[in-house]
Formats: C-alpha cells, structure tokens, sequence
C-alpha cells in the first residue's frame, strides 16, 4: 500500500509537467514514477546501444556494446555474434563444458542499466547502473576493476548516458538534479539543482553543458563550475539531448514543438509538431528532420527560419527513436515495432521491386536509435547495415542491408 500510494502522489505530481493523458502519456507517467520512487523492476526499460572501438595487442575492433536489463555485453557488427571473452593476452578464453566459446558479458548481480559504457581510457570503459553505481570494466576481460563507486552524497537513478570530458565525467539524475564527478577519484565536484528529472544526454559544446528536464526547462551551466549561465522555459517536458548545428542549439518539448534556441538562451524560431517530441533532432544539408510520438516525421529548413519542408505521418505508434539520414534515405523506428525507409526528398515511403513501401517488422518496439554500420578496418563486410534494437531479448538486435532491407543477422539474449 505504501508503494502504491507513493507511486499514485509521483504520478499526480508530474501531471502537471506531462499534460496529455494518451496510452504513451499513461506509459510515461508510470515510468517516471518508479524512477522517482525506487528501483525499476528487472524486465523494464529498453536497450541502449552504441559503437564501440577496443584495442587488444595493437588490433582494434569495432563492436556493439548493448547494456540491457541486467547485462552489458558486446556483439560483432559484421555478424551479430557475441564477442568472444579474451584473457589478458587476447587469446579466446577456454571454452565452457559444453565446448561453447565464452562471450563477453558483463552481469553485476541485482544491477540494471539503462545507458550506454563510455571509454574512460585506452582499455577501460565506464559504465553506470540504474541505481547510479558506476563501473570501471576491463575491454577485454568483461570485468569490474575494483568495487563500483555510488555517488557520495547523491541520490536519485540513472536513465541516460554519462557525457565524459578531460577532467570531468557528467551524470544525469532521472528524479532532479547533474551532478560532475572528478574523472580520476569519481568524487562529486558540483551538483545543479533542477526542479524535475533530467532524462536526456547532456550535450557538452564549448565548455557549456546543455541539458533539458523534465520541468519545463533548457538549461546552460559551465561545464567546469556548474554556474548557471541560463535557463529557458520550452513550454512542457523534454527528455532528449539538444542538437548543436552551425552555431545554433535544436530541440522539441512535450509542448508539441521544435525550437531553434541560441548559444545565449533566446527562442529565435519555433514550430508546432502534432504530438510530443521525446528525441533528438537530426540534420543534414541544413535541413532539420524530427519526429513525434504520434508516430510523424517533418523536416525543417534551418536556412528559413524552420520553415517546413515537408510533414509524413509514418507510424502507427510513437516514434522515440531519433530518425537516420544516410545520403538519400530516411530510416524511421516506431514502437509499432517496424523500421521504415523514407525517401529524404519528401518523406513517402521508398518502394520495393514487388511495388510495396520498405518496410520491416520486428519482434518487439524499438525504443532505441538506429546504428549505421559501415565496411572499414575490422569490419568485413559488403555494404551498410542498419542495426535496431528492441524490447525483445530474443530479438534485441536485427541488422539490414542499408540499400535494400536485406536482414543480414539477429541477436538474442542467451
């Protein structure tokens, strides 16, 4: 009951910073609120995935690195395979009993993550759970060096990735509040106070950190001291990293809009958008490419004041996933669980040889944004792929061939 009652007070409370009451709305609210109450349960949540570049006796390899209800592990772009455990010669590991090769998999017990490992140096990378312990791993050992460090001082969870500088490594809290800890000692350096949760990445630009919160607000705060330089009132919640182009800062809100935001914290344009914006705008050529809950895609000129170009709806449910350009081609993911390919021109659907839209269905919602794939050093392969994740352990990855659709490989949970 008291659980109950504490999630029912979190959930009035953020009422007023989430004010459309849709299927999504109800998902969003409730999400919110076990942050804001206590642990998440084990099964919640969506993968984060990222490009990974380790180095082992000189080789570098490129891999995905998927941190996911209660792992992180890393899987080889060219074949969806996981990446088989090293020693610390970078020799395979023994084989188990059952004559399988071991994979690299990094479990803590009773940990969950929401967010991507950053590179902390040439063979460590950091990662942060959920409850905010954070851990230094080996790249190619899969293990923990020394005992995880939890924010002295601080409470709250961690539900995006942690931003990295020279000095200093930024953290996120999904209730309120960033906090910058020395990048050496992990000690706490400062904290900004904000007024609700901050779920999206912090974008560090020119010695300023930007972020945007769940209480109405962009803000800006010097990276080295966290002083306030401004904040900006953006009309409802927002839970994506702005975007920095050419001098100019891009984000949408739950306000159902997009704005161009200056350096100095002034709205210069904005435009309306049918639904909520939770992700990242991309753009490309000057052009601005966005898309909302409601599951349309726009894009915006940034040369003309975010005039628009065009308005698609795509999906049949919420678009989170920031859109991929690549050359002509738009790639939308939806939590109607599809993958859509766009013609960048005018966002229609690009057509197959059999006359239908290219389109793909997977086997669970996509939450997470698109991964391009490209042949190079250590990564043997033909062409581009595109790689999704899904809510699916038994589908957590799929790649397509970037051209046509083509599936190429699917990773599961073993």
């Amino acid at each position: 009951m008291t659980l109950y009652l504490s999630l029912r007070s979190n959930v009035l409370n953020m009422r007023q910073f989430l004010a459309r009451r849709t299927l999504w709305g109800a998902l969003v609210l409730f999400a919110l609120a076990v942050a804001a109450c206590g642990p998440a349960p084990l099964g919640t949540g969506w993968p984060s995935v990222s490009l990974f570049n380790s180095v082992c006796n000189g080789t570098t390899s490129e891999s995905i690195l998927v941190a996911y209800t209660d792992r992180i592990v890393q899987v080889n772009p060219v074949d969806g395979k996981a990446v088989v455990l090293k020693n610390a010669d970078c020799e395979n590991r023994p084989p188990d009993s059952e004559g399988k090769l071991r994979a690299w998999d990094f479990r803590p017990s009773g940990k969950q993550f929401y967010s991507a490992p950053v590179p902390y140096d040439d063979t460590t990378m950091l990662a942060i759970a959920y409850d905010q312990h954070i851990y230094k791993i080996d790249n190619t050992l899969a293990q923990a060096n020394g005992e995880p460090t939890a924010i002295d001082g601080i409470t709250g969870h961690s539900v995006t990735d942690l931003v990295a500088s020279d000095d200093l490594i930024y953290v996120a809290l999904s209730a309120k509040d960033v906090v910058a800890l020395d990048r050496d000692t992990l000690d706490v350096k400062w904290k900004f106070t904000t007024e609700h949760g901050v779920w999206g990445k912090p974008l560090l630009q020119d010695g300023t950190l930007y972020f945007s919160s769940l209480d109405h607000h962009l803000y800006a705060v010097d990276a080295d001291s966290g002083s306030e330089k401004w904040k900006l009132d953006i009309g409802g919640a927002a839970t994506s990293s702005p975007l920095f182009y050419e001098g100019e800062l891009y984000i949408g809100s739950f306000a159902r809009a997009v704005f161009e935001i200056s350096t100095d914290g002034q709205i210069l344009n904005q435009q309306s958008t049918v639904d909520w914006v939770w992700s990242t705008p991309v753009v490309a050529d000057g052009i601005l490419y966005v898309a909302d809950l409601g599951g349309s895609v726009y894009a915006f000129d940034t040369a003309e004041n975010l005039q628009p170009v065009w308005q698609q709806k795509v999906a049949t449910r919420a678009i989170r996933a920031t859109p991929l350009v690549v050359g002509d081609v738009i790639l939308v993911a939806s939590r109607d669980q599809k993958l859509y390919w766009l013609n960048r021109a005018d966002g229609t659907s690009i057509i197959e040889a059999d006359g239908k839209p290219l389109v793909r269905e997977l086997q669970g919602e996509i939450l997470s944004d698109i991964l391009l794939i490209e042949p190079g050093e250590g990564v043997d392969i033909p062409k581009p792929y595109v790689v999704v994740g899904t809510t699916s352990t038994s589908q957590i990855l799929v790649a397509y061939a970037l051209d046509n659709g083509e599936s190429k490989w699917s990773y599961s949970f073993q």
